[in-house]
């Protein structure tokens, strides 16, 4: 028994000793031929030779190949279907299209094709591509495809494309020069672009970050302070009860575009939030506010701050001196011509006319001249710009003619109001009797009886909706 185990114990050492010479001979061969038994590649700077695939027929056949996506830039046209087509957003592009007034050849495709707008932007965020092919189908010039495969004559396979950093996976395939933008007419494309260029660069470097501090909170400053906001709200502040609050600004701001007076205003406050339920101490409070509360008398409200009853003749005077201050008339005016192609040029003439800042007699001139010329002048329109002549020349001077009075006041009630009735389907009629008599041009207690008749008609009208319309007539 010994014997045996004093045997075992000697194999034992001679296996182990057996082993490890094996082992070391085998170390010893890989350290002394390291160019021959080496296997790590320093990649990216050595890589293994990519074999050709076995998929059981000739490769060019193989129609769907997952390689990078490539574009022929000179053969886009502009069309989005690619953009479109891509289910997950990483196709960007943008075009510029020559306006009518400048001659520009934006080239021709190899298919013979004429560009009919130039792409400044193409880019493809490889990074979030999912490699379906998708954008390839629709293009009408086949300049986007996946290179390799089929499209290995107009690009070579490019299976390996990593980079060291996400933002290098996008691939920005557009030729378009800052001159032939410019060329174009596209200097506001540029001026956008350099502003978020900007953006970005002024974010890497955190600044505006801190409120008060950078270009960035004073330009935020600038636009809150001239964003419109109705000195008259204020009195509302010691309200709490947002719903009360919204009822009586929008009250408010009713009877404020409809001249009347403070006191005026007040009741019809008061008026909608009874009707409503929702009066409190507070809203009474704020109900007496309105009343001593007075504009500052360089504002263009001081007018509706004086409480006496001479509504008219206040409102009256605000409307002279505002077309006295203004030098141009409201194009709104020109929607009285009811030829769609005389109204599109006469307003063309405008807005060239409001870009270099001439007054109403000039553009009145530049638009009688071009009718004349183009023998497109008729009695209607002579008599409207007679009528804009009158307002603007003599303001204090009463006309009979309907179309003044029309653009002097406003007869039709804000479609805003109608936002009050709860029930959808009620407020979409209303609104869509509204928008006819609009069209039609009635006024506002033609409006409310039709949109009365058709309620009633219905079945859909009830105490709290006549009482609505009640207000507004």
């Amino acid at each position: 028994m010994g014997i045996n185990l004093l045997s075992e114990y000697f194999q034992n050492i001679i296996y182990t000793v057996k082993t490890m010479i094996s082992g070391m001979n085998l170390t010893w061969d890989h350290f002394i031929n390291k160019k021959k038994y080496v296997s790590t590649l320093q990649y990216p700077n050595e890589k293994w030779p990519q074999t050709d695939r076995k998929i059981g027929f000739n490769h060019k056949e193989y129609n769907t190949i997952r390689s990078r996506l490539h574009v022929d830039i000179d053969d886009c046209i502009g069309c989005l279907q690619c953009e479109r087509a891509c289910p997950v957003n990483c196709i960007k592009i943008d075009t510029i299209k020559p306006p009518k007034d400048r001659e520009y050849d934006c080239g021709k495709t190899s298919h013979d094709t004429q560009k009919k707008m130039i792409v400044p932007r193409f880019s493809i965020d490889m990074s979030e591509c999912m490699y379906c092919n998708l954008c390839a189908y629709p293009c009408p010039e086949e300049c986007i495809y996946m290179v390799g495969g089929p499209n290995e004559a107009k690009h070579e396979i490019d299976y390996e494309f990593s980079k060291y950093v996400k933002h290098d996976l996008v691939f920005e395939f557009s030729n378009v020069t800052d001159q032939e933008i410019i060329d174009i007419g596209g200097e506001s494309y540029l001026e956008k672009r350099k502003e978020i260029e900007n953006k970005i660069s002024e974010g890497n470097e955190l600044k505006g970050a801190i409120a008060g501090e950078g270009e960035d909170s004073s330009k935020k400053d600038e636009k809150k302070s001239s964003q419109h906001v109705d000195p008259g709200f204020v009195v509302f502040k010691v309200v709490e009860d947002k719903m009360s609050r919204g009822i009586a600004k929008k009250a408010y701001t009713y009877g404020r575009r409809n001249n009347m007076d403070m006191v005026a205003i007040s009741k019809y406050v008061e008026e909608a939030i009874n009707s409503y339920k929702k009066m409190t101490p507070e809203m009474e409070e704020a109900i007496k506010a309105i009343v001593d509360f007075k504009y500052p008398d360089d504002s263009k409200e001081a007018s509706s701050a004086d409480t006496n009853n001479e509504t008219t003749i206040s409102s009256d005077n605000d409307k002279i001196d505002d077309v006295k201050k203004t030098t141009l008339f409201d194009i709104k005016i020109l929607n009285d011509i009811s030829d769609k192609m005389i109204r599109g040029s006469i307003k063309k003439i405008y807005m060239g006319g409001k870009r270099l800042n001439k007054k109403s007699n000039e553009v009145i001139k530049d638009i009688s001249s071009h009718l004349i010329e183009n023998n497109l002048m008729n009695d209607e329109i002579q008599e409207l710009l007679n009528t804009i002549e009158i307002i603007k020349e003599d303001p204090e001077r009463k006309s009979n003619n309907k179309k003044e009075e029309i653009h002097i006041e406003n007869t039709l009630f804000d479609i805003k109001l109608l936002n009050s009735i709860d029930d959808k389907v009620i407020r979409g009629t209303a609104k869509k009797v509204y928008m006819t008599g609009k069209r039609e041009k009635k006024n506002s207690s033609e409006v409310i009886e039709n949109i009365k008749k058709t309620l009633k008609e219905s079945d859909k009208m009830n105490s709290d909706i006549d009482t609505l319309l009640k207000e507004i007539e």
